[in-house]
């Protein structure tokens, strides 16, 4: 007897393209994002609401035009509407402002998703204790002294830590971009 072919639904497709397109353009957009609002919660709520609609809408998108523009519109669209339930029109930047860096982000799209891809790949190739360290800096913000007590080092210690470990990942990503 043979296998049972398995039938793929045809919204997976669909799917599909739409999660690699919103992957791709997400740390961009979620950047964009920061820029204009400022409050990571705030940001937060409002990637996950433009996130919504962008996946409700994907079957208006055209796919000739590059995805992280319609993302970038639909953002500055639910940044408005922020803006407006809390009555706030403090704006960062001016309308002109926000439109210019919209475009920035989408033309630079294209350069900072190869760097984040050979950064995650040059993060990969480090020690967990190396990754913690960087972890605990970058992501949790932790200041040095911090760190220090955490790991029961020393100060200058973490500092020679992070110093050879940012060497060894601009010497990595630098060979993963040349090699491209």
């Amino acid at each position: 007897m043979g296998e049972v072919p398995v039938m793929q639904h045809p919204d997976d497709d669909h799917r599909a393209d739409f999660l690699g397109r919103f992957m791709a353009a997400q740390p961009s957009l979620r950047s964009y994002i920061q820029a204009l609002v400022g409050h990571e919660a705030d940001v937060d709520d409002i990637i996950q609401d433009a996130s919504l609609v962008l996946w409700r809408e994907y079957h208006r998108y055209d796919r000739s035009r590059p995805f992280s523009g319609w993302a970038f519109g639909i953002a500055r669209n639910h940044i408005a509407r922020w803006r407006d339930e809390r009555r706030s029109n403090r704006r960062r930047f001016s309308s002109n402002v926000e439109e210019a860096l919209a475009v920035a982000y989408e033309e630079i799209e294209d350069e900072l998703h190869e760097q984040r891809a050979a950064l995650s790949d040059c993060l990969s190739r480090l020690g967990n204790q190396g990754r913690e360290i960087l972890e605990l800096r970058y992501k949790q913000g932790l200041s040095l002294a911090e760190i220090a007590t955490a790991r029961g080092s020393t100060v200058n210690a973490v500092n020679k830590v992070l110093g050879k470990l940012r060497r060894l990942l601009l010497d990595c990503t630098g060979q993963i971009g040349a090699a491209s």
